[in-house]
């Protein structure tokens, strides 16, 4: 088996020694631009330009599958080409909106290809789609996820566990969300923020964000869904503070991004990531709760998005998914038993999604 992994920051080489450490002994390639040395026993690496068609067809020959990790900026480019080398793929680089425009050239060449695959969105969309599955429909949907400093510094309460233009667009970006069947896209810091208490985590801030995405078009027969961003108690706070002096407007935005990335780097506070998913049909209702930690120089954050990316690879590469064209993740949750295998294979590398009981008439998968 081989896998070829089209990235190497530090989410394409958590994928790939995810990847490398399997049972399978998969060959794993990183291919980038730019020179990677020091990589973990069965990770190899070649020399490619994404951005380079003929370069792409000689890196992926004889692959089972490639995980796309680049820069949101030339992510849709890349995924094109891997897309004309007709090889299945698993795309994580979070283009503004999902490439579903190249589901016609998927189809063409053959290449079954899912997109938007980390954490949220991602096993996020899974678990929504086998809801969706299995209940026949929904009457709404809720996702409640983010990742937070352990041990928040005072004031900003947070610290930028990726990168901090992407993390500040999460507060000013029109949030949409349909609630009573109605479309609503407000700005974040202008909704109401609402307050979560979870078990472990204690009192945290929610607000509307923008991370539904496809699920919006996939199921628009569903009346309510939203998606909530969590963060550590009095950062919103802080956030719209930020905003009334007009650091997010768009001549300061990229100045406060860098200051905040200086100041608040993830390396000075590990972190820990939430994910509670909810769907409802009636009186039944399905509910996970994800809860995972910074853990051997990896973060929380990298871990459950790059793991479950890892995941959805091994599914593409072993073809327990192969129909051809541009797949949104939630379409993997209403394959048979793919939503299970994905959680298994998370669990089994320490990454554990608990079914919890919403209801008295809850559904277990």
């Amino acid at each position: 088996m081989r896998i070829v992994v089209f990235g190497g920051g530090m989410q394409g080489r958590v994928i790939a020694k995810n990847l490398a450490a399997r049972s399978e002994k998969p060959e794993i390639v990183i291919a980038d631009i730019n020179e990677i040395t020091g990589l973990d026993k069965g990770i190899s690496f070649r020399k490619t330009n994404v951005l380079d068609k003929k370069d792409v067809s000689e890196a992926v020959k004889g692959a089972d599958s490639a995980v796309l990790a680049v820069p949101s900026s030339i992510a849709h480019d890349a995924l094109q080409n891997l897309i004309e080398a007709g090889i299945p793929v698993v795309d994580v680089s979070f283009t503004p909106d999902p490439p579903l425009s190249l589901n016609d050239l998927a189809k063409s060449k053959g290449a079954c290809v899912v997109v938007d695959c980390g954490v949220a969105p991602g096993l996020s969309h899974i678990l929504v789609g086998n809801a969706y599955a299995q209940l026949g429909g929904l009457d709404s949907a809720r996702i409640l996820v983010g990742g937070m400093a352990q041990n928040p510094p005072p004031v900003f309460h947070h610290a930028v566990y990726f990168n901090p233009s992407d993390l500040l667009a999460e507060y000013v970006r029109p949030a949409r969300a349909r609630v009573g069947g109605k479309e609503i896209s407000p700005a974040p810091l202008e909704a109401e923020i609402e307050t979560y208490t979870d078990h472990e985590a204690g009192l945290l801030d929610s607000f509307l964000s923008d991370g539904l995405r496809s699920l919006l078009t996939s199921y628009p027969d569903v009346p309510e869904m939203v998606e909530r961003t969590l963060r550590v108690h009095g950062h919103m706070d802080t956030m719209k503070n930020l905003g009334e002096l007009g650091l997010f407007d768009d001549d300061a935005i990229h100045a406060t991004a860098k200051k905040l990335g200086t100041k608040y780097s993830a390396d000075k506070y590990p972190d820990y990531l939430l994910m509670v998913v909810e769907a409802k049909r009636g009186n039944k209702t399905m509910a996970w709760r994800l809860i995972d930690r910074c853990k051997n120089g990896e973060s929380a954050m990298s871990r459950t998005t790059g793991y479950t990316t890892a995941a959805v690879a091994m599914v593409l590469a072993t073809k327990k998914f192969t129909t051809p064209g541009v797949h949104a993740p939630e379409k993997l949750g209403e394959v048979g038993n793919l939503a299970q295998v994905v959680i298994d294979d998370l669990k089994e590398r320490g990454v554990v999604t608990e079914v919890v009981s919403a209801s008295s008439e809850a559904v277990r998968v």
